[in-house]
């Protein structure tokens, strides 16, 4: 009984969360306007509310499917959208209906793992060579681990994060890091770009891999409709492993 009634609970919140992306995702194709603008510039409460919904859904459907199946899982938001859009296919009065939502998300997480481990196999080959410390290699096997269970743009978030912080500890190890906070007002303030390349002549081929990493998780944090796919964070890895590798070495 007690499994009857979270298959229960789960199709109904699968059904909500599909009701309410549908909703939201109407409102923007009626007033052309994008996520930002209806969130922050004309804070459209409707719309705000609808966002908000969908996030409390969405973690409360991974919570009822470790419940389910008893133990911690994964699922990308395209696989809870497609499992909420399935259920809007089943009547609520189905007498197999948690069999049905008991199939269909076997299947998802057959799929996953799957795809897990395709993953895995092509990121072997990226295992870490370079030497770096142990801070930044338990960063860099997050970058792997978030690669590995679909998390593409954490995966390209975290590899930016990554090579700034390299970059910085670098730039302050060689007396620069006021040019980066500002703290003396007679020195113009400097990017990390900038400061690598006019005052510590790293080599403009690192600077690049720096600048690319940074451009595609700039995008995925300030832009709504760019995404990240398995290949942007496959690439985003082999170039943080190119930097790390290629990048001067602190004490």
């Amino acid at each position: 009984m007690y499994e009857d009634k979270i298959k229960k609970e789960l199709f109904e919140k699968l059904r909500e969360l599909n009701e309410v992306v549908e909703e939201r995702d109407a409102i923007e194709e009626n007033t052309g306007l994008s996520y930002m603008e209806l969130r922050y510039k004309c804070k459209d409460a409707d719309y705000g509310g609808l966002c908000h919904r969908e996030m409390q859904l969405e973690d409360d459907i991974r919570v009822l499917l470790s419940d389910s199946k008893r133990t911690p899982l994964t699922l990308t938001d395209n696989q809870l959208k497609k499992l909420s859009f399935y259920a809007k296919t089943i009547d609520p009065e189905d007498p197999l209906l948690g069999e049905k939502i008991e199939k269909s998300v076997d299947c998802e997480l057959l799929n996953f793992a799957d795809n897990m481990k395709e993953r895995l196999k092509r990121v072997k080959p990226l295992l870490l060579t370079a030497s770096i410390d142990p801070r930044t290699n338990g960063l860099y096997k997050q970058v792997i681990d978030c690669y590995g269970n679909g998390a593409f743009e954490a995966s390209c978030v975290l590899c930016r994060a990554i090579v700034e912080a390299i970059a910085k500890r670098y730039i302050e190890y060689k007396g620069y890091g006021d040019l980066l906070v500002g703290e003396e007002k007679q020195l113009k303030k400097l990017t990390v770009p900038g400061v690598l390349r006019e005052k510590l002549s790293i080599p403009i081929e690192i600077i690049k891999i720096y600048s690319r990493i940074a451009r595609k998780a700039d995008r995925i944090l300030h832009e709504r409709d760019e995404k990240a796919e398995e290949n942007d964070a496959l690439e985003a890895i082999q170039l943080l492993q190119s930097f790390m590798v290629e990048f001067p070495k602190t004490l």
